[in-house]
């Protein structure tokens, strides 16, 4: 099978950047022809491929102080960029669409009438362009503007298959527009099993782990408060993996501290060690998501999660987690998991290993490739549509 990769960028190596390479990996392993086409490639993988630049890009250039506006516009109206001659020489069977902002909607639906089409739903993007749903709630006029928003990205996906990665983002994100509802599957993600043995020994209860983007819609800067308020009593090690923003906070504070440890950013054996150091993730993020990788990988070497509420991690069960709404009560758990006794510890590593067994990642790439043939072949058309 022909399968063309499609994701806006890898300016950022997140969650969704991480599952399009193990995913094409493990695609080309199994004898598939993948090709990873984005606006922003990877320097690090020069076999991908870049697809065009959308005008409304160049115009945020000429027009620094427009530039937010001139993004959003393009995602939604932009019908320039991408192109279905992009993947012409290629030609593929299916095409799996990742993260669509950056290279617009309307792009993305010429796709889909080209080829057939599944869209991986990594973010909130058709609910709101701050796809932490930072917009969402502010006034009753911006949220109307929201739904027509969404029923017109749902009505460009109409001829896309929509993978949700759980069923709360399935209800939240066809739930803003139900008059547009696309084809759509549960399939929730999963991680390649990492190298190495695969029975993960106990950690540390008093060594925690922060493992993604350093940012405050991720919830660094809570973390670091809480972190500065229990460390003398806690007496334990913050392990910090990431880049982002926050990186500079995040130096400071390690250098005010030696409970803080700054790992940077991690490739796959970095995250193996961090996570046989630690005994618990955290994962303190301020804004919905859609399921949380890095929770997936803390289940897999059998560690619990600390997790906010309305980032509540849907792969967990409830006795792999204990769950905050306040910095104040993050500080509480901070101390309670690091006193927590042997026994009440060894009960939800063995829950959060038993959740992340489900986690299977050749189950998830057969679930994937089944997807891909639901999708069906389309008519192979003479010309492209524009």
């Amino acid at each position: 099978m022909r399968i063309a990769q499609v994701h806006a960028g890898f300016a950022v190596a997140g969650g969704a950047e991480r599952y399009v390479r193990d995913l094409s990996r493990t695609l080309t392993e199994r004898g598939h022809q993948v090709r990873v086409f984005s606006r922003t490639p990877d320097p690090r993988c020069p076999q991908d491929h870049p697809v065009g630049e959308r005008r409304s890009a160049r115009l945020a250039r000429r027009l620094p102080r427009l530039a937010k506006v001139c993004t959003h516009l393009g995602d939604l109206v932009d019908p320039t960029g991408l192109d279905p001659a992009d993947l012409g020489d290629f030609d593929p069977d299916v095409v799996h669409l990742h993260n669509w902002q950056g290279l617009g909607i309307r792009p993305v639906a010429r796709l889909s009438r080209a080829w057939p089409t599944c869209h991986s739903v990594h973010d909130h993007a058709v609910l709101d362009p701050n796809n932490a749903l930072g917009n969402l709630g502010r006034s009753a006029a911006l949220d109307a503007l929201l739904r027509l928003r969404s029923r017109w990205v749902l009505h460009q996906l109409r001829h896309s298959t929509l993978l949700f990665p759980s069923e709360r983002t399935r209800r939240r994100v066809l739930g803003s527009a139900p008059v547009a509802r696309p084809a759509n599957r549960l399939l929730p993600l999963a991680v390649p099993t990492p190298a190495g043995p695969r029975d993960w020994p106990s950690g540390r209860r008093d060594t925690f782990l922060y493992l993604g983007a350093l940012d405050r819609h991720k919830g660094v800067d809570l973390l670091l408060d809480a972190w500065a308020e229990v460390d003398a009593e806690v007496g334990g090690t913050l392990l910090v993996g990431g880049d982002g923003p926050l990186r500079a906070e995040v130096r400071h504070a390690a250098d005010r501290s030696s409970s803080v440890r700054y790992l940077g950013y991690l490739d796959d054996a970095g995250k193996r060690a961090a996570f046989l150091a630690a005994g618990w993730l955290i994962f303190p993020s301020q804004g919905a998501e859609t399921f949380g990788l890095v929770c997936a990988e803390a289940l897999r070497a059998g560690r619990p999660v600390l997790a906010s509420e309305v980032a509540r991690p849907p792969m967990a069960g409830d006795g792999s987690l204990l769950v905050f709404r306040t910095r104040a009560e993050l500080a509480a758990l901070l101390r309670r998991a690091a006193r927590m006794p042997d026994d009440e510890y060894a009960t939800m590593a063995a829950s959060a290993a038993a959740d992340g067994r489900h986690l299977d990642w050749d189950r998830h790439v057969d679930a994937v490739l089944a997807a891909y043939r639901s999708a069906g072949p389309l008519p192979r058309p003479t010309s492209h549509p524009r």
